[in-house]
């Protein structure tokens, strides 16, 4: 389960920040997680609810997950393809496997709520 690190990583950019921002309770947090970054969204809200926030400043916090959708295009013949499943054989157009993904891929931190 490489959420739980994963989310160990982000934990110790969210107490950063709350720190840079004075920060005492953390109230909530949201994170933009893309469809084909292979991330378990329920494993991932486990990993952050139930080992990291407790005994925390984040204690209690609502965790918001926001899906971001696959955008690519191919390279071949420049269409813009907005599904993973649609190219997972190949361009849904032209059929080359020469695709480049432009968002959806990642995880990023949207933003922290908080209490000064």
């Amino acid at each position: 389960m490489h959420e739980l690190g994963l989310a160990q990583d982000f934990w110790e950019v969210i107490k950063q920040k709350a720190k840079e921002n004075n920060l005492k309770k953390i109230e909530k947090i949201t994170l933009r997680v893309g469809t084909a970054s292979g991330i378990e969204e329920d494993f991932l809200r486990h990993s952050f609810v139930d080992h990291i926030f407790p005994g925390t400043i984040a204690e209690g916090a609502e965790l918001e997950i926001i899906d971001e959708p696959v955008k690519a295009r191919c390279k071949s013949c420049g269409k813009d393809i907005t599904s993973a499943e649609e190219f997972a054989l190949g361009c849904p157009f032209c059929g080359s496997p020469d695709i480049e993904i432009s968002a959806g891929k990642d995880i990023y931190l949207e933003y922290i709520e908080g209490i000064k």
